[in-house]
């Protein structure tokens, strides 16, 4: 039919008909390029940045934690490079071929790989998923190798804690683990990437803040499958935390332990003038290695739980009745109160009455009349009885303060416990009870309820050495840069002295009995005598656990249960003393019988060794045993990783 045949108002409405279809179709058309001008001139700028951000990525750089030295530069804490494996899902387009072949190059089981990035799946679709961390050099150069049969894969490298000493500085050092959530609010944002891993205990928790590096970066374009073609614009390199140098000496923590093998308790080694901390063990020790990757359960079990307390460091936390080792405080007491003097004595017949209770001296028949420097000197118990009676409670908790006994020191490490120094007003405090007289007697020889941590009893025999002078104890010694400058130096340390209000004349008299408990033949630190060096000290015998507990054990349990712990305190040399020692073997018997032996090793390797005072070509040789290198074995293996398994060509 042609259009000439229609009728006027059959052509009329084609015409509206047409007409009706050409403003549909333009008003479409318009809409189309409105819409057109709309994405690339008004939003223009939005999809270049979003498709620049499928090409373009922003990588963080994570800065090493800084290094941890001891006194001479010894490396005690520093990193290693760990590399892991990670994956851009969008740039992956057949991501079961990516893992059989990453699996292929690795070793590790490929629904192992596939279970991984499950896990950590994201929305966002650009951000790189864990697959694999911490691989190994060997395996990371193959995966660099072959990255063309991995789309999607890149290995990122991480600096990673490691302990080249392991167990040897354990309880100083610490450990490192992942930043809780509590802690992460209280890190600034260009630490937020390096400041994953934190410190947990020691020195890596209490310098933290400090050895905390600065986050770096860079922004790099990458193809279609995720490899990087270039790097756009300059780096920002990150900035490694403050190098931390401690007091400890390297060499004298690895004679220790040697000399602790197969012991539980605190060895403690200060420099008298100073209050640098030289060594400082507590046993069992562990390896601060375990905790910077992922701990298994059965391991954490092992190290957290039963009586060993492995992660806690006694030096600082254990408490301890201190057993005769307090008696010089006693003696100090009596002596500047005007109580007894040099010449006084009291009677020891082997026991002393008090009511109807007889208290008794270790030494069976007692010692006889003695002054208070034979006193020491033997460990008398009967003398101490009296004098303490004597004094009375009132005053020995005074003195006990003064000493520093039921507070901390200061030392910067952390959860410091204060100990027990018990008087009328603790006892009613914690007992309702009031004190007696025999209580008394039992805080004169170091027992009963009173209870001190390895540094205050080491701190309260360097004080003694100091002839008054008390100095708080310290395990820093300065805080470098990274570029080198000293940010804190020995002299911009906070360490506190003190000159207590005690009579230099009573303490060179307690001094005298220290010299005469190691050097006579009646004194009960006889092992402790030296050819070396002429050393001072008082044995102290810790009872545990009282018989009536102990019978309620099995007849092995109670040996041990019973079996007292093993103190000894000294300084040497006598006349100008340079370090004092604490030795703490728990269930080793007597003072003198295990801990004097080991105080003298310690010492006359300090003085050969360390800071040899004279040639001494006949001397025998005290350095400490041949140690392996710092990369063990074991830590070797973790610059190898999993095996590499083989290597292509892959199956398709």
């Amino acid at each position: 039919m042609k259009f000439a045949n229609l009728g006027s108002e059959e052509q009329q409405l084609f015409r509206m008909r047409l007409a009706a279809i050409g403003g549909v179709a333009a008003l479409a058309m318009f809409a189309l390029l409105f819409r057109i001008w709309f994405l690339q001139v008004v939003d223009g700028d939005y999809y270049q940045e979003v498709a620049r951000g499928n090409r373009i990525r922003v990588i963080p750089q994570e800065a090493p934690r800084g290094m941890i030295y001891d006194r001479n530069g010894s490396i005690l804490a520093f990193n290693r490079p760990a590399f892991n494996v990670q994956l851009v899902l969008e740039d992956t387009p057949d991501l079961d071929a990516t893992l059989r072949n990453l699996s292929i190059l690795t070793g590790y089981p490929q629904r192992d790989l596939l279970k991984n990035v499950q896990s950590n799946r994201t929305p966002l679709k650009f951000k790189p998923l864990l697959v694999l961390e911490d691989i190994g050099r060997k395996s990371a150069d193959l995966v660099e190798t072959y990255q063309a049969d991995l789309p999607g894969i890149t290995v990122a490298v991480e600096p990673k804690r490691l302990y080249p000493t392991a167990y040897v500085t354990s309880h100083v050092i610490g450990y490192v683990g992942e930043i809780s959530k509590r802690q992460l609010r209280k890190l600034p944002l260009n630490k937020v990437r390096s400041g994953r891993i934190v410190g947990q205990a020691g020195i890596e928790l209490i310098e933290n803040d400090r050895l905390i590096g600065t986050d770096g970066g860079k922004q790099v374009e990458v193809d279609h499958v995720g490899r990087e073609l270039r790097i756009l614009g300059s780096p920002v390199d990150p900035v490694p935390g403050s190098k931390t140098y401690l007091t400890i000496d390297l060499r004298l923590q690895q004679f220790i332990k040697s000399l602790m093998t197969g012991l539980n308790g605190v060895v403690l080694v200060m420099r008298t003038r100073t209050g640098e901390m030289l060594g400082m063990s507590s046993y069992p020790d562990f390896d601060p290695n375990l905790f910077v990757g992922r701990i298994d359960e059965a391991t954490w079990q092992a190290i957290t739980q039963g009586d060993q307390k492995v992660l806690i460091n006694k030096a600082v936390q254990g408490i301890y009745p201190p057993g005769s080792a307090f008696k010089m405080l006693i003696a100090a007491a009596g002596l500047d109160l005007g109580v007894i003097d040099a010449e006084s004595t009291y009677n020891c017949p082997g026991y002393h009455r008090i009511g109807r209770d007889l208290r008794y001296c270790w030494r069976r028949g007692g010692h006889g009349d003695l002054t208070v420097v034979q006193a020491i000197a033997q460990s008398c118990n009967v003398f101490f009885y009296q004098l303490g009676l004597e004094v009375g409670i009132d005053r020995l908790w005074e003195y006990g303060r003064i000493f520093g006994f039921g507070r901390t020191t200061g030392i910067e490490l952390e959860s410091e416990k204060t100990g027990i120094m018990p008087s009328r007003e603790w006892k009613h405090r914690a007992l309702r009870e009031r004190w007696y007289h025999g209580e008394t007697m039992h805080l004169a020889i170091g027992q009963g309820f009173l209870s001190v941590t390895p540094i205050q009893l080491l701190n309260y025999v360097n004080t003694i050495a100091n002839r008054g002078l008390w100095v708080q104890p310290t395990v820093l010694r300065r805080i470098v840069s990274p570029e080198g400058a000293v940010l804190v130096s020995e002299d911009d340390l906070p360490r506190r002295t003190d000159l207590l209000p005690v009579a230099v004349e009573a303490l060179d008299l307690i001094r005298q009995g220290m010299f005469d408990a190691v050097n006579t033949q009646q004194g009960t630190a006889k092992r402790a005598r030296s050819s070396v060096v002429d050393v001072a000290g008082k044995t102290g015998t810790s009872q545990v656990v009282g018989r009536r507990r102990g019978q309620a054990l099995s007849q092995e349990e109670r040996e041990e249960a019973l079996r007292p712990h093993s103190i000894f305190v000294a300084f040497a040399p006598r006349d100008n003393p340079e370090i004092s020692v604490m030795v703490l073997v728990e269930h080793g018997r007597s003072g003198g019988e295990t801990a004097a032996p080991i105080a003298k090793r310690i010492i006359e390797y300090y003085f050969q060794e360390i800071e040899p005072r004279a040639p001494a070509s006949d001397a025998p040789s005290l350095a400490a045993p041949a140690e392996p290198h710092p990369f063990t074995a074991q830590l070797a293996d973790a610059f190898v990783g999993a095996p590499a398994g083989r290597a292509g060509p892959f199956p398709r």
